[in-house]
């Protein structure tokens, strides 16, 4: 993948070289992100925003005064915040012989980090000396998918069983992108609970896939796609401020492995096929010359 996003970004700016040298202008831009995946969800699952950053730079080609293409390669970070509150909800312990299910209350706070190469071709349009609006598409390419946050479980139960489990406060550490399942993060300590007539020891920082006996790709898909546009207000001729939208058409997540907070299958957290699309916001300072 690495050698494709290298071949891309060598004919784009192959491709700008060999327009006519007066016909070509160059910009970076740098500035904040604020994302947020755009999907289906369950009960007591909501998706908000989160923030993160981009820098980049491109050309632009014009073909009058008033109206050109222009394209960029950026570095970009997209993700959301994503939450999970429930009652009687089902939870798995790792038992000496197979894995123990548990209801117990539920509470999930998901800081997902999803980092791209985005490359967007855009067609401007001038309104005045100072205002510039422009829209088209994008291409992506994931390089980089981490999450952090917690997990609390309370009053947790065995079917059959009035005795109530400890308390649990776990912290989330998932890198999508490297971590295997049933993966242990080096360095973390076990916590020791009796879980019907078992005592099982979970550790208290999970990885991304420490659930899972096996694993089929990455949670996140490598290549995305969709619409951008915005507009720029020019300070002078060459500094600017701007806000671009990017709305995915592509679902982004691996449907085997994007799992519900409630509901099961068997002795594992049923999958869902539902449709998470990124939608992002870039406000930047940039510079044209």
């Amino acid at each position: 993948m690495t050698r494709v996003i290298i071949l891309v970004v060598a004919l784009f700016f192959t491709w700008s070289e060999s327009m006519n040298a007066q016909e070509l202008s160059y910009g970076f831009r740098v500035g904040l992100n604020v994302s947020s995946l755009n999907g289906d969800t369950e009960p007591g699952e909501s998706y908000s925003t989160n923030t993160g950053f981009h820098v980049g730079g491109g050309v632009r080609v014009a073909f009058t005064d008033l109206f050109g293409i222009r394209g960029e390669v950026v570095f970009t970070q997209k993700g959301s915040k994503r939450t999970f509150e429930g009652d009687n909800m089902p939870y798995f312990f790792r038992g000496a012989n197979d894995k123990i299910l548990t209801t117990g209350s539920k509470s999930v706070s998901l800081n997902i980090a999803n980092a791209y190469i985005e490359i967007p071709i855009m067609a401007y349009g001038k309104i005045g000396k100072k205002l510039e609006v422009y829209g088209g598409g994008y291409t992506s390419f994931l390089v980089g998918s981490t999450a952090s946050g917690e997990l609390i479980y309370k009053n947790g139960r065995v079917e059959g069983n009035n005795n109530t489990i400890d308390a649990l406060n776990l912290t989330l550490d998932y890198n999508y992108g490297r971590q295997d399942a049933g993966e242990l993060i080096n360095g973390v300590e076990n916590i020791s609970l009796d879980v019907g007539a078992e005592t099982v020891e979970i550790p208290n920082t999970l990885s991304a896939y420490y659930d899972l006996d096996e694993k089929e790709g990455k949670a996140y898909k490598v290549f995305d796609a969709g619409l951008s546009g915005g507009a720029a207000f020019f300070l002078n001729g060459g500094l600017y401020f701007s806000a671009t939208a990017t709305y995915g058409l592509i679902d982004v997540t691996n449907s085997d492995l994007d799992f519900s907070y409630s509901e099961i299958d068997g002795l594992n957290f049923a999958t869902r096929d539902d449709k998470d699309k990124n939608l992002s916001f870039q406000f930047s300072l940039g510079f044209s010359f």
